[in-house]
Parts: structure tokens; C-alpha cells; sequence
């Protein structure tokens, strides 16, 4: 799969397939957009193969991020059943223009982490969101994963041209476990 954001036809993960649900062939989904109740304007949805297989008839119900969807073609349990851990995949050309100092997960990881000072750290390596907050997840120099929060305390800038994020002297502080005395 494809996830370089310069390339006009990379994928982006909108929402993944969990289970069957009922026996009429609808499928419970788990939505990775910002506002799940828009999931249906962006059908049809692509395989990781970029071809339009999945349709979205209706939305038959949503609690927060899961949606119970009716999908063009599938009619029975058993047809759905075999949908499962399918990804509902967009081309990023798709996706909303976001907000200045708004990004995209994607556009994120693999970014290096740098000192205020410009000293390597290392490389974003996740996003996460446990209800409190995003969380970056760096991959330091000698290969240990470490997670800071995501604010602008932590990181004052990101430079989505030069590949960079900036940590500040409180975002080492979770990096290294230690304020940097240098």
C-alpha cells in the first residue's frame, strides 16, 4: 500500500470492516474519519487494490466511531462475515482540507523529532488517542519507543516540508524520562 503524500493516488484507511451483524448482511464498522456521521458521502470505498468494491447503501446506525452499514451487493450473513477485517480504503485526494495546525496521522509518521537546539532524536512513530489527548509515540536514536503528548507545550512546530517536528525542553523531558541539562 501506498501512503506517500506526495503521490496523488496514496490510500488512507477511512474505516475497517469488525463483524457481521444480523443476518440481512449488514456489517458493523469501525469509522476512522473525523466525523463518522459523513462516512456515507464518501462511498464508494476502495480495497487496498484502489478498486471501487464497496458501496454504501445506508447507514443504519451509529454510536460514536461504529456504524452499522448496509453495503450494495451483500445481502446475507454469510457474505458478510467473509468482510471481515476489510478496509475501507479513500484516495488522500478525497480527504478535507484541514485547518493550519490540523494534520493527518499519516502526514506525520516518519517525521524526525528534533531538539529546539536541532539535535536529532528521532522519528514519529505512531498516533494514538486513549481519551485524554493525542499522543505521539517516538522512535529515539537507540531504537526505544516513547510517548509525549501531542500539544503545542510539547511540540511548538511541525514542518510538514522539511520532514521535521520540534519538541520542546517539556517534550524531551517525557522523551528522555530526564529534564535535558545540556
Amino acid at each position: 500500500m501506498n501512503l506517500d503524500s506526495s503521490s496523488p493516488h496514496s490510500l488512507f484507511c477511512a474505516a475497517v470492516i469488525a463483524s457481521a451483524h444480523g443476518v440481512r448482511g449488514h456489517v458493523k464498522v469501525k469509522c476512522f474519519l473525523e466525523d463518522p456521521k459523513l462516512f456515507k458521502t464518501y462511498s464508494p470505498f476502495l480495497n487496498e487494490k484502489e478498486e471501487e468494491v464497496y458501496r454504501i447503501e445506508k447507514v443504519l446506525s451509529q454510536d460514536k466511531d461504529v456504524l452499522i452499514v448496509s453495503l450494495e451487493g451483500v445481502t446475507d450473513r454469510n457474505q458478510a462475515e467473509h468482510l471481515k477485517s476489510a478496509k475501507l480504503m479513500l484516495s488522500s485526494d478525497r480527504l478535507p482540507e484541514l485547518s493550519e495546525d490540523t494534520f493527518y496521522h499519516r502526514e506525520l509518521i516518519g517525521l524526525s523529532v528534533k531538539s529546539l537546539k536541532g539535535q536529532l532524536l528521532g522519528e514519529v512513530h505512531a498516533l494514538y488517542n486513549f481519551g485524554a489527548g493525542e499522543l505521539l509515540e517516538v522512535k529515539t536514536l537507540t531504537g526505544d519507543l516513547q510517548m509525549i503528548p501531542f500539544t503545542h507545550a510539547s511540540v511548538p512546530e511541525v514542518n510538514l516540508k522539511e520532514g521535521t517536528l520540534l519538541i520542546s525542553n517539556e517534550g524531551e523531558v517525557f522523551l528522555k524520562g530526564e529534564p535535558d541539562v545540556s
